[in-house]
């Protein structure tokens, strides 16, 4: 099962007379990132809410936002009303005292440090068991729309990699011609710059077999072989975060397409090495965004 970083759920529900609605949006990212926005009587349960959103999203960049709006009271904040009126009695007083009429009080209160305040009063048990069950509706939104867009990764990716590994099937046929090839360059350099000297024809056929050997490609095709087949049996796997593992094959499949093509010096096979450059840099591209 592949899973896309990609993905988006909501769900929304009420409790007594609140209004809940979560939002649970994730994006590609290297690291887990988790920007949470919550009522502030919630403050004392981030925590809780961090591990339980991102064990659930694992990787990548997350934003939840947890809103309620209650039908008696629809603000995260209240007045501190003991403390209002104990300011509102002062300043009667001294307006009464020094005949300061028609000045705002209320204004003047209202602008005091802490006759304002976080809405924070704790919630019951059931309240928060309700909270937490809409974060999983969310979050079981969030991860089938990650499965779909995962299922079109999971597509692509087996293409192209298997494309690569017909690819590698295809070098075989240049490789007679190749060999024939290798040879009759390297003959020639030597002829060329040993002119008329005289040439040990058994000492030049080892020069020529050594040349040829440091060429062959035999061990980067099968090593090849052997990194497509992994990261197709891990891209069909089952397990969902396989982001990480699915990109270190990728680097190994690079390396040993890159050592293929700088051994090649046969323009077919060659040709045939720009294309898997061009499906390999096409799932690089994919990974970025698989989980």
């Amino acid at each position: 099962m592949l899973l896309s970083m990609t993905g988006y759920g909501k769900a929304k529900g009420s409790y007594n007379q609140k209004s809940y609605t979560i939002d649970v949006k994730t994006l590609n990212g290297k690291a887990s990132d988790l920007r949470l926005k919550s009522p502030t009587y919630l403050r004392s349960k981030e925590i809780e809410l961090r591990r339980i959103i991102m064990g659930h999203v694992m990787r990548g960049k997350m934003d939840c936002t947890i809103t309620a709006q209650d039908s008696e009271s629809d603000s995260d904040y209240k007045l501190n009303l003991p403390l209002v009126e104990s300011y509102l009695q002062q300043l009667s007083s001294l307006s009464e005292k020094h005949n300061l009429q028609g000045q705002d009080l209320l204004q003047t209160i209202i602008r005091i440090p802490n006759v304002i305040q976080p809405n924070d009063d704790d919630i019951d048990e059931s309240e928060w068991t309700f909270i937490l069950d809409l974060l999983d509706q969310a979050i079981v939104e969030l991860n089938s729309f990650r499965s779909k867009e995962g299922a079109s990764l999971l597509n692509d990716l087996t293409q192209r990699a298997t494309a690569i590994k017909d690819l590698l099937e295809t070098v075989e046929e240049h490789e007679e011609e190749r060999h024939k090839e290798l040879i009759k360059r390297i003959r020639k350099s030597i002829e060329d710059n040993l002119l008329n000297e005289n040439i040990d024809e058994n000492r030049l056929e080892q020069e020529i077999i050594h040349y040829v050997e440091k060429l062959d490609v035999h061990e980067e095709k099968i090593r090849l072989a052997q990194h497509c087949k992994y990261f197709l049996d891990t891209v069909n796997s089952d397990t969902p975060d396989n982001g990480k593992k699915l990109n270190f094959i990728s680097q190994e499949m690079g390396r040993e397409i890159n050592t293929l093509g700088s051994k090649a010096q046969y323009s077919p096979l060659q040709q045939v090495v720009v294309q898997m450059k061009v499906e390999l840099d096409q799932i690089k591209e994919q990974l970025a965004n698989v989980l």
